[in-house]
């Protein structure tokens, strides 16, 4: 990656919240390749995650009932917006901003970073951020979603707990300057609880502007099938299994 290397004790935008996750996590020692131990060790559940989630699968398990009667349209606007989010997270914050495996100019960038607000799945910088620590410590304490805890911890579980302190303390160490020094990901970073409310009011005014059609109600019913697809998508980079699945449901992500 471009730039020096980070310092190591501390860098711009690292979460405090991410810092008093480290200090509640410090019993579960250092870094490395996970002891035979680590599974039994307590988990530091975050239960506003595991009830916002279950609430969320809960809403596009009921919007599988009301997908029969939504209309053409309204079908066409729901798949538009998945493509959007699934967009803004492969092509954005994973191949171009966690991998550089592409160059962007700022319009692009821009059109990544606000599709990529709409896949609720963090800001570009931690996003990234993680992923780097994904495939630089993979399947150790400092990945946020190490396989060797489990299949559920590396696929959902990781998103119901709090990350492990090698998480914290090894992702300060990564060498993330082309990640500040853009300042798309700067803005969309320091703008995440504006652009919350912004969904939310988004997500309004379009169920308005649907109700002409008399089937306003079934989007915000699918909107969390959307989230449901969306995170499918993005599990379909590690996931052969994922891929094969959304393949037989003839939703075509081949051009990601």
């Amino acid at each position: 990656m471009p730039g020096p290397a980070t310092d190591a004790g501390k860098i711009p935008f690292c979460d405090a919240k991410e810092e008093i996750r480290a200090g509640l996590e410090s019993s579960e020692g250092g870094g490395g390749p996970e002891r035979p131990g680590a599974r039994g060790q307590r988990q530091n559940i975050v239960w506003r995650n595991v009830v916002l989630m279950s609430l969320l699968h809960l809403g596009a398990v009921y919007s599988l009932v009301l997908i029969p009667k939504a209309k053409p349209l309204t079908l066409l606007w729901a798949y538009f917006c998945f493509l959007l989010a699934a967009l803004g997270v492969t092509a954005g914050a994973h191949r171009l901003w966690s991998h550089r495996s592409y160059r962007a100019k700022l319009p692009l960038r821009i059109f990544l970073a606000v599709a990529n607000s709409m896949a609720f799945q963090n800001d570009i910088f931690e996003w990234s951020r993680d992923h780097r620590a994904h495939h630089k410590y993979s399947e150790t304490d400092a990945d946020p979603h190490n396989a060797r805890r489990g299949f559920f911890f590396s696929h959902i579980g990781w998103l119901f707990v709090r990350k492990h302190r090698d998480v914290i303390e090894k992702g300060r160490k990564l060498d993330v300057t082309d990640l500040l020094a853009d300042p798309v990901v700067r803005i969309q970073r320091n703008t995440q609880h504006i652009q919350k409310q912004g969904r939310a009011l988004n997500q309004e005014a379009a169920c308005e502007m649907l109700r002409e059609w008399h089937q306003g109600h079934i989007l915000k019913v699918t909107l969390p099938g959307l989230y449901i697809l969306a995170l499918l998508h993005t599990h379909c980079n590690h996931s052969e299994k994922c891929c094969l699945m959304l393949r037989a449901l003839s939703v075509s992500l081949e051009v990601f």
